[in-house]
């Protein structure tokens, strides 16, 4: 467990660093300096994607019910909650953190474990966010696009942000009572249901495009920006969202 936490650390410094080198970044141009790696990186996630996760998420989809699919997702979502308060509280937004908050504990109780929604009933919506957005939120520059194995679109400081998420998860606790197999069945699920419910949007950048690695880092660079506009969240859906 230390070994992985001082690699984790390890990484975390490197890949920080190549942010805060990169302040330079033009926002009006991809900054891709390992854009040779990233294409090949692409292409393992892009024949991930047709021959397994695609196909998996199809069946899913159709014959697994909603009424199953839904606490499923839920559930996810809520152990998510935790983790989104951290975030909003390093980002010093009270009201998003109060957010996250009640969202937890009406869903962790009156929602039976986080299985049925009942803050969203009640108009209380989630607020997602990250790591990614709490460095954004001190000025650490994005620094260079990378495209990670299997995580798919992310930058030098959305990497480190992914570490730090997974290193400073308040849910842990909560998780290590679960057998590890239903936890990754459960974050399994959570793909499979985003690639069916989103699949249009995804089939479209992936296969139905000139090439398939700039659109999808275009969308990608894209959807940063206007969530980025005058700090204010955007409505553009990032189908390659941690969330």
């Amino acid at each position: 467990m230390r070994l992985i936490l001082c690699i984790e650390v390890f990484l975390a410094t490197v890949l920080i660093s190549s942010a805060v080198c990169a302040q330079g970044f033009l926002e009006k141009e991809p900054y891709d300096p390992i854009e040779s790696i990233n294409r090949k990186t692409h292409e393992f996630n892009k024949g991930l994607d047709k021959y397994a996760i695609k196909p998996i998420s199809n069946i899913y989809g159709a014959y697994v019910p909603e009424l199953i699919r839904l606490p499923i997702s839920n559930f996810r979502d809520n152990l998510n909650e935790p983790r989104r308060f951290i975030n909003h509280i390093f980002q010093r937004d009270l009201a998003g953190a109060g957010t996250d908050l009640s969202r937890f504990l009406i869903n962790s109780t009156i929602g039976i474990g986080g299985l049925i929604d009942v803050a969203s009933s009640w108009n209380i919506y989630p607020r997602p966010t990250d790591f990614d957005e709490t460095f954004g939120s001190i000025n650490i520059a994005q620094g260079a696009y990378v495209e990670l194995p299997l995580f798919g679109p992310s930058s030098a400081r959305g990497t480190v942000g992914l570490l730090t998420d997974y290193a400073l998860n308040p849910s842990k606790p909560i998780t290590a009572g679960i057998d590890g197999i239903v936890v990754l069945g459960i974050e399994a699920a959570n793909v499979f249901q985003k690639r069916y419910e989103f699949a249009p949007m995804i089939d479209a950048t992936l296969y139905n495009s000139a090439d398939s690695y700039s659109a999808t880092r275009n969308m990608f660079l894209q959807t940063k920006r206007e969530f980025n506009i005058d700090d204010e969240e955007s409505d553009i859906f990032d189908p390659y969202s941690e969330e």
